[in-house]
């Protein structure tokens, strides 16, 4: 290139790209930036000057109070400050008596800052105490126990009972679901297609059910932590994800012909066993909640609730294991391997070990939000896999007996079985 056609390329690009491109980029951006512009503009701006706020405008709202720990000697409350404007702590009661107590660093929270207030205090297992956290604007913050339980440490034997509970309401139940394989092999296309719109009404009122908990669960966090965008968050998350996972295992061969397998050494079969794999994992997801709604109920020490709880999800969930099952009943399908079926059942189960773990043990009311939400989108996405799979592989109806039956029958039985757990 000679020395004048080096110029001329540079008068003609800005930054490697030609004028036509930058103006083209810029108009798409221009927007975008009118658009921060005004909104840096109003919030640097007054609210008065609009008149949506008097004079007096209202006080600072109150704490947020995300844990009463009932250790040795005193009571330990986790506080958290969720307003834009700092808060101090003033003044702290224990059943409306005004009580001694000491906090972990600054008694005054910046937003979003914590504190761990302990609280000298000769308590009695198994009564109920209201603790209140009174700002030095005089706005109190209550928590209300039902019963007073020592704190849950981490210890080998507590983790070890997790575990356990876990194993029983999540692995245990699935594993026997799907011994129902045997039989459903047998069935004939039109049977078929029922169970699979039968699993399809379990996983929608499964989704149904954890999108409910999530938006009961955000309704005790603070405004400031917008439930609702995590819960939207969580389940675009699980929604995306599971059908990534299921896209995966359906279209990944091997360079030999193989049958695919993925990265849990679940042969992932074209719509059969990959299908099984999503169904188990939106399953999986869903359990997590029920193990955190579990550990969270035995470390704030509803223990008769966690008994309920432990025997009405375990009869819950067998039926899950009918729904990831069905998929692999098919006349077109291999029998599955042990291997194979084990890995279905852990996926699908063990999440409700590690959902006693975090509920128990840490108990957060933004964690348990959110993985109920995670579970809601997982289980719709599979719900979604349902249907294409009935679509491309029956010509069985949406409209028809069986399919219809087969749906309404899957609500039914999870509605039944959720009574149970109160």
């Amino acid at each position: 290139m000679s020395e004048a056609d080096a110029a001329t390329a540079d008068v003609s690009t800005v930054g490697g790209l030609p004028p036509a491109r930058w103006k083209k980029w810029g108009l798409a951006l221009l927007p975008l930036i009118l658009l921060l512009g005004a909104l840096v503009a109003f919030s640097a701006a007054d609210s008065r000057i609009f008149g949506l706020i008097g004079d007096n405008p209202p006080p600072a709202d109150e704490l947020s109070v995300s844990r009463v720990l009932f250790e040795k000697g005193e009571i330990v409350v986790r506080v958290t400050n969720p307003q834009p404007d700092p808060i101090s702590i003033g003044v702290v009661t224990v059943d409306d008596a005004i009580a001694n107590f000491s906090v972990d660093g600054s008694s005054t929270l910046d937003r979003f800052d914590r504190a761990t207030v302990r609280i000298p205090f000769s308590w009695n297992a198994g009564d109920p105490y209201t603790i209140g956290i009174t700002s030095s604007t005089g706005i109190q913050t209550t928590a209300d126990v039902t019963a007073a339980v020592a704190r849950v440490e981490p210890s080998s034997s507590s983790i070890f009972g997790f575990g356990l509970i876990g194993l029983l309401v999540g692995v245990l139940p699935v594993a026997l679901g799907m011994f129902w394989l045997p039989g459903l092999r047998t069935t004939n296309e039109r049977m078929l297609a029922g169970f699979m719109a039968l699993s399809a009404g379990l996983l929608t009122f499964l989704a149904v059910d954890a999108l409910l908990e999530s938006f009961e669960q955000s309704a005790a966090l603070p405004g400031s932590f917008g439930g609702i965008g995590l819960i939207i968050l969580g389940v675009s998350i699980s929604f995306v994800g599971i059908n990534v996972l299921s896209e995966s295992l359906s279209r990944r061969v091997d360079g030999s012909g193989d049958e695919p397998s993925n990265t849990l050494g679940v042969v992932a079969r074209p719509a059969g066993m990959a299908l099984a794999t999503a169904i188990s994992a939106g399953i999986g997801f869903h359990n997590l909640g029920e193990g955190l709604a579990i550990g969270a109920s035995f470390a704030v020490g509803e223990l008769a609730f966690s008994s309920l709880l432990i025997i009405g999800f375990a009869v819950h969930n067998i039926t899950e294991g009918l729904a990831i099952a069905v998929p692999l009943a098919g006349k077109d399908q291999k029998p599955p391997s042990l291997k194979s079926l084990i890995a279905l059942a852990l996926v699908a189960g063990l999440p409700a070990v590690i959902g006693a773990w975090i509920g128990g043990f840490i108990t957060s009311t933004l964690l348990a939000t959110f993985f109920f939400a995670i579970a809601a989108g997982a289980a719709a996405q599979v719900v979604a896999e349902v249907v294409r799979y009935i679509r491309d592989h029956s010509d069985e109806s949406w409209r028809g007996p069986y399919v219809a039956g087969g749906f309404i029958g899957g609500v039914a039985i999870m509605y039944a079985t959720s009574l149970i757990a109160g």
